[in-house]
């Protein structure tokens, strides 16, 4: 299958927070069509997956207004212009939990859905340790720190309790044998 030819125009209208990208593309039939995506092209986002040296899994606990629940998720955030993707997610962690890691590997790159412009690398943190600073959260951000075991953040990923469960999905392995091994990452 070959790709759709792109044509203009391109529209982008701002709408709060987010960003709806209207895109038009040839499709092989010939006909013109108008898509409508999410965030500006280009975007980056960062997120990482954190251990504490006891295996328990660091989740910020959030409301979110789609689903109108509080739901658990990894630490992340859109990565600054010119920022690194791990760099990033590092500042995102101390941000939004207080802690830091001792070590932190990539888990992957991945494009959440169709209709998305951005591109999400995940990463793995082990051998956290919390910051005598603690959180530094946005004023419009609150968050709740939790430790969870590597079984109950697995259950929540796949029972609809969290988001960036497809993060889950990409450290899935590395969180089994941290659980089942009983132990602890190397830093």
């Amino acid at each position: 299958m070959k790709a759709w030819k792109r044509i203009e125009p391109t529209v982008v209208d701002k709408i709060g927070y987010r960003t709806v990208v209207t895109k038009t593309f040839v499709e092989p039939n010939g006909s013109v069509q108008d898509f409508q995506t999410f965030d500006q092209e280009g975007t980056h986002h960062a997120g990482i997956i954190a251990l504490t040296d006891d295996n328990l899994a660091i989740v910020a606990r959030q409301f979110r207004v789609g689903p109108q629940k509080v739901m658990d998720e990894i630490a992340g955030g859109q990565v600054e212009p010119g920022e690194d993707y791990q760099a990033a997610a590092i500042r995102e962690l101390a941000e939004e939990t207080g802690y830091r890691a001792a070590k932190v590997e990539s888990l992957g790159q991945i494009y959440k859905d169709a209709y998305t412009n951005s591109t999400h690398h995940y990463y793995l943190a082990t051998g956290c340790q919390l910051i005598a600073s603690g959180q530094h959260l946005d004023d419009d951000e609150y968050v709740e720190v939790q430790l969870i075991s590597i079984d109950d953040f697995i259950a929540n990923a796949q029972s609809g309790r969290m988001t960036d469960t497809l993060a889950v999905f990409l450290a899935y392995e590395r969180l089994i044998s941290y659980k089942t091994a009983l132990i602890k990452p190397e830093h």
